[in-house]
């Protein structure tokens, strides 16, 4: 009788492990799938950024303005031009600035 107790005590471990397991590794790929998106955005906002703007040397930061599910998306990053002076700029993801503050000279 104790024999059988353990038995399905163990089946019963195993298949919560088994759920338990199952989640987290769900959990995990989903965080991954969404970096992987975020990513993906930034590289093209980046991309579309310098592609119309020239003068830029280098994209040093980029964030993201606003939630998800909204009807547009905008964009804020930190660029340089040149070799000392550093700037703010704001763009909707198609590479046009739509302002431009200087933060360091």
């Amino acid at each position: 009788m104790g024999g059988e107790f353990m038995k399905v005590i163990l089946k019963i471990t195993s298949i919560f492990l088994k759920v338990v397991l199952t989640i987290i590794s769900i959990l995990i790929i989903g965080y991954l799938c969404i970096r992987l998106f975020v990513s993906i955005q930034f590289y093209q906002v980046k991309q579309a950024v310098l592609e119309h703007n020239p003068e830029i040397t280098s994209i040093e930061s980029i964030h993201q303005i606003g939630a998800w599910g909204e009807f547009f998306q905008e964009y804020v990053l930190e660029i340089k031009k040149g070799t000392d002076t550093t700037y703010r700029v704001w763009t909707y993801g198609d590479g046009e600035i739509t302002y431009e503050e200087i933060i360091t000279k």
